[in-house]
């Protein structure tokens, strides 16, 4: 089995760019305060002269927000192939949580103030927040709501879901799974089938339950990850895989569209292509993968500081109708979450798991 799987962290790349493609939006009104041109006809109907290339991205801006979903699968994949392992499944608590410590908080500590400093900048300049606080980002940058990403619960919080960084909401909730899934790691590492797959069954009757809970549909999407993991790993014959992966694929199309199927389908197939394929243009998408968590949390940070040049050089709103800005502000994202990968969360990490880690342990 290979140590790094190019073609799936091709689809985390993918996951973090539907997600920012939907977000563009935010040039617009409302989230782009006393903006002439309204973005929205009726929920979930854009306006799509706005919008640049939408004959060919328009599902990316209605319904982009569901990379979350699929990263939250691609993340119960990965980590199953981390941990269930015999030389991983007995890690230890403190130093499974410094590992996802040293991940995650770093970049979004810096985001946060980053959004903290240009707010504060936004307000001074255009007399309220860009982005949030209107009927469909309700959310308030106050101290309650800081504090509640500082300490990096904000998702699990209604009032604090759309303030300051918001899309760290999703990273927050995923927590509460990790927690669930160290603990029972051993019990998963004893019985990786049946179990994994009886988390998603649990996970999917409290989603359909209406108990309203926070954490119900990334537990649903992260155990379905951890349970295709398993799959590919007890199957062999890897033509199995792909006959499986083309039969969730067309099932999806029948009927109601089935994200959840749908992203079964493409990680088996990347699974597929992970193993059979060999190709060196290949070794590439593990450093596209890299820069996923970068362009989520950054991609925000970019958005207000853009709508404060905006706002001071008095430009048109018409700018963000141009596709040669789509262009520009994609190009600029990456860009600089390449940059924060390479000189901000990697050192950061391999500082803070050299310091906080048992080095027997690792």
């Amino acid at each position: 089995m290979k140590k790094k799987f190019e073609h799936i962290e091709l689809l985390r790349f993918f996951s973090a760019f539907v997600v920012i493609i939907t977000h563009y939006i935010h040039f617009f009104n409302p989230f782009l305060k006393d903006s002439p041109l309204i973005i929205y006809k009726s929920y979930l109907e854009l306006e799509g002269r706005y919008l640049p290339f939408y004959d060919i991205l328009e599902n990316f801006y209605r319904f982009g927000y569901v990379g979350v979903y699929f990263f939250w699968l691609i993340s119960g994949f990965v980590l199953a192939y981390t941990y269930l392992n015999n030389e991983r499944y007995k890690i230890s608590f403190r130093n499974f949580f410094i590992n996802r410590f040293a991940r995650l908080y770093p970049l979004h500590l810096l985001t946060l103030f980053l959004v903290l400093l240009i707010q504060f900048f936004l307000r001074t300049e255009t007399g309220a927040d860009q982005i949030i606080g209107h009927s469909l980002y309700r959310g308030e940058n106050n101290f309650e709501n800081f504090i509640s990403h500082a300490l990096f619960i904000s998702g699990w919080i209604k009032e604090s879901k759309f303030s300051y960084n918001f899309p760290i909401w999703s990273v927050s909730i995923e927590i509460v799974i990790y927690f669930l899934f160290f603990f029972t790691i051993r019990l998963l590492f004893k019985f990786k089938l049946i179990l994994s797959f009886l988390f998603f069954i649990f996970f999917l009757y409290l989603e359909k339950s209406n108990l309203n809970l926070f954490f119900d549909s990334c537990g649903r999407y992260f155990f379905s990850g951890v349970f295709l993991f398993v799959l590919c790993e007890k199957t062999k014959n890897l033509n199995y895989i792909l006959a499986l992966a083309s039969i969730l694929l067309i099932l999806n199309f029948v009927g109601n569209f089935k994200y959840n199927v749908f992203f079964a389908s493409l990680v088996l197939y990347a699974y597929y292509f992970d193993n059979k394929l060999n190709y060196n243009f290949s070794k590439n998408y593990s450093k596209l993968g890299d820069l996923t968590y970068g362009s989520y949390l950054l991609h925000i940070p970019i958005q207000l500081l853009t709508i404060l040049i905006f706002y001071k050089l008095e430009l048109n709103s018409n700018i963000f109708t141009n596709y040669y800005f789509l262009f520009i502000y994609i190009f600029l994202i990456f860009s600089i979450a390449h940059i924060s990968y390479k000189f901000y969360e990697n050192p950061a990490k391999v500082y803070l798991k050299k310091n906080l880690l048992n080095p027997k342990i690792g």
